[in-house]
């Protein structure tokens, strides 16, 4: 089975998709290994979603408060952003910030979740622009806040000096070890470069910290595939299929893998 198959369906959740697609130099230890490409699941809006939408967009047209806007505004987003309707989503959040302000937190978040979700490597960046700037703005304001610099360190990972964003999630996990986001963030960037063993060691401490966490699981399958131990990866598959509040999107991917082995 190639590496090219493993990696066709790790789309969809958190940044496996750009951290696929950059150059095999944005990696945790710097080595450099071949590009990998993938393709990504589209995902059609149902009807009751579609009528959601419009009814949130009539009272966004009737609505002259502009936090009340803003809340409309940010529940589109979110709702295109579910869908993967990046560009819709993004129009939702360049409105939000003229109307709060540079450092607006929602629309950092449909920033950040849009570069999460890109389907290439120049959409994420423009994505990740957006996102840097604010939250480079909010941090200084309180620095402490590691969710907040978790974000950051991964748009600076889409930055013209990657290793900033890397040597920052270091930072985070070195002082909160139990840091989901930096964890599960440095275990990808190991995926992506190749270091499966040490991908394994991120993934096995986020399902130990968290045994209902999915995404973990699924990630931590790859590696056990990738490091030749199919049996270990299809129990970890079946798991996450078995259980009924699995990111759909999740359990995708992890039928995907299954149907490989």
């Amino acid at each position: 089975m190639s590496k090219l198959q493993l990696t066709i369906s790790l789309v969809a959740v958190g940044l496996a998709v750009l951290l696929f697609q950059f150059p095999r130099s944005v990696v945790e230890n710097e080595q450099l290994q071949e590009v990998t490409t993938i393709s990504t699941h589209s995902m059609e809006i149902p009807p009751n979603v579609q009528e959601e939408i419009v009814e949130v967009r009539t009272l966004l047209k009737r609505e002259e408060n502009v936090n009340k806007k803003s809340s409309f505004a940010f529940s589109l987003a979110k709702k295109y952003l579910d869908y993967g309707v990046l560009d819709s989503a993004e129009v939702y959040a360049d409105h939000i910030l003229k109307w709060e302000g540079e450092t607006s937190e929602k629309s950092a978040e449909i920033y950040f979740t849009a570069y999460e979700r890109s389907s290439s490597v120049a959409e994420g960046v423009k994505f990740a622009r957006k996102a840097e700037q604010i939250l480079t703005q909010l941090l200084e304001k309180n620095p402490t806040h590691l969710f907040l610099k978790n974000r950051l360190a991964m748009t600076l990972v889409a930055s013209d000096n990657p290793m900033v964003g890397i040597n920052m999630l270091r930072e985070i996990a070195a002082e909160d070890p139990n840091n989901r986001q930096a964890i599960l963030n440095l275990g990808l960037l190991a995926i992506q470069s190749g270091q499966f063993e040490r991908a394994k060691e991120r993934f096995e401490t986020l399902t130990s910290l968290d045994s209902t966490d999915s995404e973990s699981k699924l990630y931590l399958a790859v590696t056990m595939i990738e490091t030749n131990k199919p049996k270990q990866a299809r129990l970890l598959l079946e798991k996450i299929l078995a259980t009924q509040d699995s990111i759909p999107a999740i359990k995708l991917m992890a039928n995907d893998y299954l149907n490989l082995l």
